[in-house]
């Protein structure tokens, strides 16, 4: 020992077995990608998922078809209201059991036209009134003369369900279950 140093041992570290990897781990050797099995049960487990999620969303659009039909009959009857009031002049909601459509008219022109058949986003069974002429009208000022009598409806059906939609003379409407 030198004078003036103290009595520190130094360690050194052998690096030999830093580098070295593992044969198992190392990628030149081992395979890449997935084997055919795994490949295969992935397919399986999505194409059951997939089935699983169809049946429910055929069962949940089944349930709320007639409940959003019925909701947009509500709103073109307040539609119809509104074009009314906003060209200041009469406006009709005419209901066309045979074909199962919807038109607002104004007095020279088609405004809108819905379908409720088979090949639209509405598959109804049924849509029909209970009111003579199958068409409202709502005057320069917003008044429906035929809405406010009591028992005035438009019926929508699907699937077992049938929503019957009421409305006044203002154009607000409700609907309920039958």
């Amino acid at each position: 020992m030198n004078p003036g140093q103290t009595t520190k041992q130094h360690r050194t570290y052998d690096a030999v077995g830093i580098y070295e990897v593992p044969r198992e781990w190392d990628s030149s050797t081992s395979r890449a990608g997935f084997s055919l099995m795994e490949l295969l049960i992935v397919m399986i487990v999505i194409a059951v998922m997939t089935g699983i999620a169809s049946g429910q969303y055929t069962s949940y659009r089944d349930r709320t078809v007639p409940d959003r039909s019925a909701r947009v009959v509500g709103s073109y009857v307040s539609l119809t209201r509104s074009y009314a009031i906003q060209r200041r002049s009469p406006v009709t909601l005419a209901v066309d059991e045979v074909a199962m459509s919807i038109m607002i008219r104004g007095e020279s022109d088609t405004i809108r036209t819905i379908q409720f058949g088979p090949d639209s986003d509405f598959q109804l069974s049924t849509l029909s009134t209970n009111f003579a002429g199958d068409s409202l009208t709502f005057n320069a000022r917003g008044l429906c003369t035929v809405c406010g009598t009591s028992g005035k409806a438009i019926t929508v059906a699907s699937r077992g369900t049938t929503y019957l939609v009421t409305f006044n003379a203002l154009g607000r409407w409700k609907k309920t279950l039958q």
